[in-house]
């Protein structure tokens, strides 16, 4: 891993594993694609490219969007299906701003994407944690908890869920889970908010489908990104939605006033997939994280004290380690610290309070960093635990 420089969201401390980050290795970040493609949309666009853009974003991003969407799911789009965004993190901001009103009940994973948590706590929304499982979000709890907030009067809305390669734990919904919750959406007109980001990043096969695709119809607002693809600081992404929720989103002050929330970036990454590069690089991606999680993984496995499990995703960026009975991940992080390794909390991502969970990132750091995290982590569990022996 190179050094990233000050000017990131996110300093790494010198001597310091940093397994809490979730972000791409700055070693693995195209400088070159994205140089070349900025070059070649100035070429071709000119001071357009530098506009005020489109509402819905550049066509021939959406078109482009669309046909791979096409290609690699069978989900048949237009380029008008598609509605370009600032990343997840305003896709999501964006989609609770138009789609609920004050009272209203979201309902998410717990545990889930914890800066989620915080993008929906700006809205004047109630939010209801679902539990998960192996086979991801417990569909029947999620029905039951729609039964209760009917019954008191409020309005079951929206859920956020990340059903393939989840943050943090790193599951995927099953099938059978996954028909069974687009029937509920239908049936109580619940709308899925599918945070679809590391579909790219399958390592053992194919990602399973997507929410939206496997019925075109139900009420799923799929987005999508190129922050784990390519690169967070182009802040791009789009939204994948029936007609009607689609524009709803797209009739918004903010894109009326400012067009296109990511202008060059779109024209830039639709100069990229013109070119033909973007499935070089996200299959070489895919070659490297698949190596950097089994490094983490082995390490953990041949080293992690008794009691420990560790969750191992088939894609993504996350492994997911729950500790000991009696030992909590707040009290064990100054003990790893000491050790020279750092990690996420689980009760960040959870909104009941567990703690004896921990996310581990292995995204950010080469396999040697990985193997040296991952015994380090192991020494520092064990001490810890054998303090509370």
């Amino acid at each position: 891993m190179s050094e990233p420089p000050a000017f990131t969201q996110n300093a790494l401390r010198e001597g310091v594993i940093e397994f809490a980050f979730g972000e791409p290795d700055p070693a693995l970040l195209p400088v070159g694609l994205v140089r070349e493609a900025a070059a070649r949309a100035l070429g071709a666009g000119g001071a357009a490219v530098l506009a005020y853009g489109s509402n819905p974003g550049p066509e021939k991003l959406r078109a482009a969007i669309a046909a791979r969407t096409a290609a690699r799911e069978g989900l048949a789009l237009a380029a008008a299906d598609v509605l370009v965004s600032g990343g997840n993190s305003q896709a999501l901001d964006q989609a609770l701003t138009i789609l609920t009103e004050p009272g209203d009940v979201v309902f998410v994973e717990t545990p889930t994407y914890n800066l989620a948590l915080g993008i929906i706590a700006d809205h004047p929304v109630d939010v209801v944690g679902v539990p998960m499982d192996g086979d991801g979000l417990d569909v029947e709890a999620l029905e039951a908890a729609v039964g209760e907030v009917k019954a008191s009067g409020r309005r079951a809305r929206l859920l956020y869920t990340i059903p393939t390669f989840h943050n943090p734990t790193g599951v995927s919904l099953s099938a059978p889970r996954r028909q069974r919750l687009l029937e509920l959406a239908r049936r109580e007109d619940l709308i899925l908010v599918e945070d679809d980001v590391y579909r790219e990043l399958a390592y053992d096969g194919e990602a399973p489908p997507a929410l939206r695709t496997l019925d075109p119809e139900a009420p799923v607002v799929r987005l999508g990104s190129f922050s784990k693809s390519l690169a967070p600081g182009l802040r791009l992404g789009w939204f994948d939605a029936p007609a009607a929720l689609r524009e709803l989103l797209a009739a918004t002050g903010m894109i009326e006033s400012g067009g296109c929330v990511s202008q060059f970036s779109a024209h830039v990454v639709a100069a990229l997939l013109e070119a033909g590069a973007y499935g070089a690089h996200t299959a070489a991606l895919r070659l490297a994280y698949a190596s950097r999680r089994d490094a983490l993984a082995d390490a953990l496995g041949e080293q992690l004290p008794a009691g420990c499990c560790v969750t191992v995703p088939s894609g993504g960026f996350f492994l997911w380690l729950t500790l000991p009975q009696g030992l909590l991940a707040t009290d064990l992080l100054p003990v790893a610290e000491r050790h020279g390794v750092a990690f996420a909390a689980g009760r960040r991502f959870c909104t009941d309070g567990d703690d004896r969970s921990l996310r581990l990132a292995f995204s950010l750091y080469d396999e040697a960093s990985l193997t040296e995290g991952g015994r380090r982590l192991a020494a520092a569990i064990a001490e810890a635990a054998g303090d509370r022996a």
